[in-house]
């Protein structure tokens, strides 16, 4: 069962402020850009919170709404540099750390307990010895996932105490959200808990009436795919507590990004073709290594004239290499609205999820499979495993598995 804690410090950037300046520590205090007519509040301490300011709000309404507001420029040197202080206590614990903007991070503790027990000891600990080193407060969430752990901070928030569904710890703001819990634990509690729920989607549910994740829960994925394409199964999973999102470090992240630099500039898609070819296999073995899948592409393209261009598109959930490959011959033709010569493409690769929560993907049998022929996956497989016997070149692009719906 996987172990995932989300750090989150409370108003982390105005709470360092206060403290290298303790006289603004009881003060409402806003972080906005200095100098800019249209400026927009970044970040909010407490104080400022409950003045009714939210972030994004125009720095002039804010200072309507709370006179006493002090507004204060970013001090990105500062935040780094205790967001780096609070990695290496971190580090101590969690074999892979996924940080997510200053001082944020998630860590997965699976496997972890024999060194330093069950996941809520460890949460504890960080917390003391953040308190202890750095004088910095931390919340922390534990559970089963990353969208547990994340929402079972946010949830203390809006209420101000224990859910029915989660359990708090020793310390007020260690909250544990126990495995098979998930459900119960999200149901009650508003959409706006979800983490990055996509505003229009939300504006959609508002339309109908939803509220709660237990309502969008309960909905059949077939209706919600109806309403949100794709999406829609995405979105009831999620309501469920479901989160195959894998947590990576920065390093195993920058594995699914591949860049190549041309020769020759040059806008030939006899050219241009291949080399997508040899990028997406790159990335299809990457996937296939660490059991992942991927549910989006991204694609780059850097001109002569040092301008760019991308393009995103969605993946089928298998992401095959044919897949990948027809994926960046499209996105190649839809970003590219110039005539001028490429210099360098980029693919990336993001959405990863793990692939033994979606085992109907790799099992079963198809009717190619039946007939005696092997399918999709399990040639691509075959082809894997005579690349690493053989090397990259042993096999071309004729060999490739087609899926359906897949075009070469």
């Amino acid at each position: 069962m996987r172990s995932v804690l989300f750090v989150d410090p409370p108003a982390f950037c105005t709470t360092l402020e206060g403290l290298v300046a303790p006289a603004l520590r009881a003060r409402p205090l806003a972080i906005a850009p200095p100098a800019a007519d249209r400026a927009t509040v970044l970040a909010l301490s407490a104080e400022a919170r409950l003045a009714g300011l939210v972030p994004g709000m125009p720095v002039r309404k804010a200072q309507r709404l709370c006179p006493d507001l002090v507004v204060l420029p970013p001090n990105p040197k500062l935040y780094a540099r205790v967001s780096r202080a609070l990695l290496e206590i971190l580090r101590v614990f969690a074999p892979t750390i996924e940080p997510r903007g200053y001082g944020h991070a998630f860590l997965d503790l699976t496997g972890t307990d024999r060194l330093f027990g069950p996941p809520q000891d460890v949460a504890a600990r960080i917390r003391r010895e953040a308190a202890e080193r750095l004088r910095l407060p931390l919340s922390v969430g534990v559970a089963a996932n990353k969208l547990v752990s994340q929402a079972a901070i946010r949830v203390d928030r809006r209420t101000g105490g224990p859910a029915d569904g989660w359990i708090a710890g020793p310390l007020e703001e260690l909250l544990y959200v126990p495995a098979g819990n998930e459900r119960k634990f999200l149901a009650p509690q508003p959409l706006d808990v979800l983490p990055e729920l996509d505003p229009a989607m939300r504006a959609r549910l508002d339309e109908y009436q939803l509220e709660l994740i237990g309502e969008v829960a309960s909905i059949s994925e077939t209706a919600l795919c109806a309403v949100f394409g794709r999406q829609g199964r995405m979105l009831r999973s999620r309501a469920q507590g479901i989160d195959p999102r894998p947590v990576l470090s920065p390093e195993q992240q920058s594995e699914f990004r591949v860049v190549h630099t041309l020769i020759s500039d040059t806008n030939d898609l006899g050219a241009l073709h291949p080399l997508l070819r040899l990028l997406s296999e790159r990335l299809g073995s990457r996937l296939r290594r660490r059991g992942l899948v991927a549910g989006r592409l991204r694609f780059e393209a850097t001109y002569t004239d040092y301008t760019t261009a991308s393009r995103t598109l969605p993946l089928a959930e298998s992401v095959l290499d044919a897949e990948l490959w027809a994926a960046a011959r499209r996105a190649l033709a839809l970003a590219s609205t110039k005539r001028l010569a490429i210099r360098s493409l980029a693919l990336t690769l993001d959405q990863l999820m793990q692939v033994d929560t979606q085992l109907e993907l790799w099992a079963g049998t198809t009717e190619r499979e039946a007939a005696g022929r092997p399918g999709p996956i399990a040639l691509q497989h075959v082809i894997d495993r005579i690349r690493s016997r053989y090397g990259a070149r042993a096999l071309r692009s004729s060999c490739l598995p087609i899926s359906p719906g897949a075009t070469r």
